[in-house]
């Protein structure tokens, strides 16, 4: 019955791209390929293939009233799925909230596929008041990459194939008493102490700088955090941290996690990105960080306690870009992440990227393999 139900409103809400000028209705999407290749560090290769369509509606009820609905449609196949034991509970604990809003309408075997609701709220407007109820995007964090402050939604860095970021299930109300200043009071919906969120920032801007300051409880943790953003002559310089005390000390330890980063553009087209990450206590080892589907929390950003990332771009033609992502962690293995881009933009509306993840352990004394990605992913938007 829950599978009939979604599929109908699913299939309502795709009927309501052909009536956007009586119902004032905004519908945009993608349909994107993603090709996957991993090499773990022997003669094996694992494949998979990833078609991901997405469809955005935004109805405009009336001045004031908006509803917004973002669907995923996923189809999975090749070995990598399969010789993954924790697919079916990955995908479900990064697709679902305190609303089972996804269905996985096929396993088995090489392939999968699957559908969520990753947006679907009410949006209020009215003055300098905002509110929203339902599945929705909170962005907390500030810093380019590693967001601890980012308590409710925090996300891989390296999943570079998920631009929207989750979403989750909460009632959201923000005030604003300036152009740049008010309060953001957020309260997650759960049937668990740990998974339920509730927090307030305030944030206002002084000095040329914006500030943050955040406090409240999530997933078992009482949190404490601020964040700034602003500019040293002509470089940017952002930073975030976050203090998490466990509500159970039996059961996890106090963590404090910082991110700095300074970025500079430069007048021939090349952007260069440095940043810091300080994460106390992390859980060392690969595995959260090379399954995309997993979903992390603010708590544990990366698996090493003290990391340096680099990240330079530059923009070769009007229509060819190159990036190139440097992470290394201090650490007896002495980890590296290597995360070459290449993006071509060959129309309006279809772009390809060719993208490399590389990770290797620097010592020769490691037990860890060389292990690496190769994507290619191709996109058309509508």
């Amino acid at each position: 019955m829950k599978k009939l139900y979604l599929l109908l409103f699913f299939l309502f809400w795709q009927q309501t791209g052909y009536l956007q000028d009586s119902l004032r209705l905004q519908y945009k999407g993608y349909v994107k390929n993603l090709q996957t290749m991993v090499f773990p560090g022997s003669n094996t290769v694992l494949l998979e293939n990833l078609v991901h369509h997405r469809s955005d509606i935004n109805w405009n009820i009336s001045r004031s009233l908006t509803m917004i609905t973002g669907i995923r449609n996923r189809i999975f196949t090749g070995n990598l799925k399969a010789l993954n034991p924790d697919f079916v509970s990955q995908l479900q604990n990064s697709s679902d909230d305190f609303f089972p809003l996804s269905i996985l309408w096929y396993n088995k075997g090489h392939s999968a596929i699957h559908t969520t609701f990753d947006r679907l709220f009410i949006e209020w407007n009215k003055e300098k008041w905002n509110i929203r109820i339902g599945r929705q995007r909170i962005n907390w964090g500030i810093n380019l990459a590693f967001n601890p402050n980012d308590i409710f939604n925090a996300y891989n860095f390296l999943d570079f194939d998920y631009e929207e970021r989750p979403g989750v299930d909460a009632a959201r109300v923000q005030y604003y008493y300036g152009s740049f200043s008010g309060l953001d009071l957020v309260i997650k919906g759960s049937d668990s102490l740990r998974g339920s969120a509730a927090a307030l920032k305030w944030f206002f801007n002084t000095g040329g700088y914006d500030f943050q300051i955040i406090g409240g409880f999530s997933q078992s943790d009482y949190t404490m955090g601020a964040g700034w953003a602003g500019n040293i002559k002509n470089v940017g310089w952002k930073g975030e941290m976050t203090y998490f005390i466990p509500v159970d000390k039996k059961v996890q330890n106090k963590t404090f996690v910082f991110t700095t980063g300074v970025d500079y553009t430069f007048g021939s087209g090349w952007y260069i990105y440095s940043g810091y990450l300080f994460s106390e206590k992390s859980i060392t080892g690969q595995q959260n960080i090379l399954f995309r589907q997993s979903r992390l929390s603010a708590r544990n950003l990366y698996p090493y306690e003290h990391n340096f990332l680099t990240q330079l771009s530059y923009q070769v033609s009007p229509i060819v870009s190159l990036s190139g992502a440097f992470i290394y962690s201090i650490h007896e293995e002495h980890p590296l992440v290597i995360n070459p881009v290449v993006r071509i933009n060959l129309s309006d509306r279809w772009d390809l990227d060719i993208i490399g993840q590389h990770f290797l352990p620097l010592a020769k004394s490691s037990k860890q393999e060389d292990v690496s990605l190769i994507f290619l992913r191709i996109k058309m938007s509508y």
